[in-house]
């Protein structure tokens, strides 16, 4: 079998076994409203360590007197005390790829791994589901281009993750993606999906244009710090 049908089998394989799940809001994101789920990573594990870095950076955000947490308790009062009792679940066999098309145009279009996926307006003690491959934990991933059908047909190099303007792998890429996934669960921001419409950069823009300023100050800050 040649390469680029073993890659069109293992991809489509992935995406069909995912239309059967239960399809939430988006952050490039989606969640399953299931009560306490805890990760099961180990406490030793290096994205543990990652995420727990920072969720206290943006719990620090949250519970300052700032723009940014002035706009999220516009939307709940209690936003803060929402974000703590918030769960997360890593998830380890997602995909992970970048996928290239080209429009009708002739102009690219990338479409990066999720990132994060919550449902919408579930309130305290939601559960976050994190891409281990997304751009929370990783600074590149492999291209893979899809023919005019849609099709994946070859590997392509690799290509830089984002969350909008920040790298992958970052504080600030990761305090954006939780308070984007907050906004979700407190209805601050509509909901989005997994999908090249756009909607959640958009939600991400929203986010970053009131909180940019937040999330550089306190990203640095833990930095210069050592935590």
């Amino acid at each position: 079998m040649s390469l680029a049908r073993k890659l069109q089998v293992m991809i489509v394989g992935a995406i069909v076994s995912a239309m059967f799940a239960p399809c939430p809001a988006n952050s490039q994101g989606s969640s399953k409203k299931n009560g306490r789920v805890r990760s099961k990573l180990t406490a030793s594990d290096k994205r543990e360590a990652v995420l727990q870095r920072a969720r206290e950076q943006t719990l620090a955000i949250l519970q300052s007197d700032n723009a940014c947490s002035a706009w999220f308790r516009e939307a709940d009062g209690d936003a803060a005390e929402v974000f703590e009792s918030v769960h997360y679940q890593i998830e380890r066999d997602s995909l992970s790829y970048v996928f290239r098309a080209t429009d009708t145009r002739g102009e690219e279009l990338y479409k990066q791994p999720w990132v994060a996926q919550t449902y919408e307006s579930t309130g305290r003690n939601s559960t976050v589901r994190l891409n281990s491959h997304g751009s929370f934990f990783n600074l590149s991933s492999q291209v893979v281009v899809l023919d005019p059908g849609g099709v994946p047909v070859q590997f392509e190099g690799y290509r830089v993750l984002t969350i909008a303007s920040f790298r992958g792998n970052t504080a600030e890429a990761q305090i954006t993606t939780l308070l984007h996934e907050l906004g979700h669960i407190i209805g601050r921001i509509p909901e989005d999906d997994d999908s090249w419409d756009g909607r959640s950069a958009r939600n991400t823009e929203e986010v970053l244009r009131n909180c940019k300023k937040e999330v550089r100050e306190y990203a640095q800050k833990t930095t210069r710090g050592g935590n």
